[in-house]
């Protein structure tokens, strides 16, 4: 395709250090392929997200392009340590094998295995109590015990003479970064999604002697719950270039989302162009056709998968739906019924009575345990047969069919991440604009909730449906596009 002024001036940067700030659909992939093209005697090294990511970029790249994830190029780490046994001594370690291992509880064990995790991601060389999951660790009478446990856990995790417990993949990771490796064998370095690095791998790639550039949307940084930093705004760069033109949705979709950005993050002077839909956008979705809901809890998206069943729509939940807490909203009702030895979650079963989960959902402001609660209070003793309803209409449909598929997708908006949809379904559990009849301020609202929220109306291509108090808000801002 033909470039665009801005992918002009990026692909002809002579910055050693650059940023560019793609936003939602604006062919950040297609950019990369041009910049590396226009090096042909460059060796390039792509950094991508996840493998997903990375095997689609193998596809596209050109042939000095070698696209890696962090974890494939930190594996070798693997090997120094478990040799052969390293395939299967890399993998999930589960809280039932920490707390069989170590005579502790489940719950100690998942708050164990949770404060690994987070050092993992992080920049420290030693794990401490900075690393305890907050929620788990208040519920546990020794919270200091769990430090002393979970560095007992991952000393036996790389142990080469360990049968029991599996070294996680960012392990292997954090012992490459806590290296200070030099990544030889090339002349450059390409960072995709660098909103979504935790501090662990832009340290990695910070270090490197060799040209960087960092490409990714500050405006998606959703995953600060896993570590994540973004890194797009902490890399010290040469030059900073935009990509606002979007090549996914038209006009509409791009006042929306430069109405919510424009509104509520600091700084904010790069509006998107929306240049992909020639049609007018269309603000309801043709629940006849293929559509997608996207909504911002687990719980939510069991409360929209209820609400559809009588469409008798085939179902695909992105990822599957083991990925959305089915089992745990199951629990939820089971602490409300009294069945504790029926419950699997260690952290609900944790809890002595439902009502005891409802005081700490009411004083929390965590929305998954809130909408939790309220799933159990509205459904009751339906709930295990709606569960085996929506699970019994699940497809397994694979990515390259998404076109032929005619029923209903499901995800979070993290899950929606990278996707996008003809028709788009937000449900309401999106970021509230308003509290007591008054508008928010932009220093009251979480600025992740923003992202989540631009995030998720961004996957539309032509038509979207807006939660209740986006439209409003809009509404009341006289923002809606006509």
């Amino acid at each position: 395709m033909q470039l665009t002024s801005e992918q002009q001036r990026i692909v002809s940067s002579a910055a050693a250090r650059l940023a560019v700030q793609a936003g939602a659909g604006a062919a950040k992939t297609t950019t990369l392929c041009a910049y590396a093209q226009a090096r042909p005697e460059c060796r390039v090294l792509y950094v991508a997200f996840n493998k997903a990511i990375q095997l689609e970029a193998a596809t596209r790249m050109p042939a000095n392009v070698s696209a890696r994830t962090t974890h494939s190029l930190a594996y070798r780490k693997a090997r120094d340590l478990f040799g052969d046994r390293a395939g299967e001594r890399i993998g999930s370690t589960y809280p039932s094998t920490v707390s069989r291992a170590f005579g502790c509880t489940p719950l100690a064990a998942t708050a164990a295995l949770q404060a690994i995790q987070k050092w993992c991601g992080s920049l420290e060389a030693e794990l401490g109590s900075e690393h305890l999951p907050v929620d788990v660790a208040s519920r546990l009478p020794d919270p200091a015990g769990l430090v002393a446990l979970a560095r007992a856990v991952w000393k036996r995790m790389v142990d080469a003479n360990e049968r029991e417990l599996n070294l996680p993949h960012d392990g292997y990771l954090k012992l490459y970064q806590m290296e200070k490796p030099a990544l030889r064998g090339f002349d450059l370095i390409a960072v995709d999604e660098a909103q979504d690095l935790n501090p662990c791998t832009f340290d990695i790639v910070r270090r490197q002697a060799v040209p960087v550039v960092m490409v990714g949307d500050a405006a998606q940084a959703i995953y600060s719950f896993r570590g994540s930093t973004n890194a797009l705004t902490l890399f010290e760069a040469d030059e900073r270039l935009p990509l606002t033109r979007s090549f996914r949705f038209g006009r509409g979709i791009a006042q929306l989302a430069n109405a919510l950005l424009g509104h509520f993050r600091h700084g904010f002077d790069q509006p998107l162009v929306g240049a992909g839909a020639p049609q007018r956008t269309r603000f309801t979705v043709d629940t006849g056709k293929a559509f997608a809901v996207i909504a911002r809890t687990n719980a939510v998206v069991f409360e929209e998968a209820v609400a559809f069943l009588d469409l008798n729509r085939r179902f695909h939940f992105v990822g599957g739906t083991e990925g959305y807490k089915l089992e745990k909203a199951l629990d939820a009702y089971r602490l409300w019924v009294g069945e504790r030895g029926l419950m699997r979650d260690p952290y609900l079963r944790s809890f002595g009575s439902f009502d005891e989960l409802v005081g700490l959902a009411e004083a929390s402001e965590e929305p998954e345990l809130r909408q939790l609660v309220r799933v159990v209070c509205d459904y009751g003793h339906q709930i295990p047969r709606l569960i085996e309803d929506i699970r019994s209409r699940h497809t397994d449909v694979p990515k390259h069919a998404w076109a032929d598929f005619d029923g209903i997708y499901f995800c979070t908006a993290h899950k929606s991440k990278g996707l996008e949809f003809e028709q788009v379904w937000l449900a309401d559990d999106f970021m509230r604009f308003f509290e007591d009849g008054c508008e928010l301020r932009p220093d009251q609202v979480d600025q992740e909730e923003v992202n989540i929220l631009y995030v998720a109306l961004t996957r539309a291509r032509a038509a979207i449906r807006l939660s209740e108090s986006f439209d409003e808000w809009l509404r009341h801002r006289r923002l809606l596009p006509t």
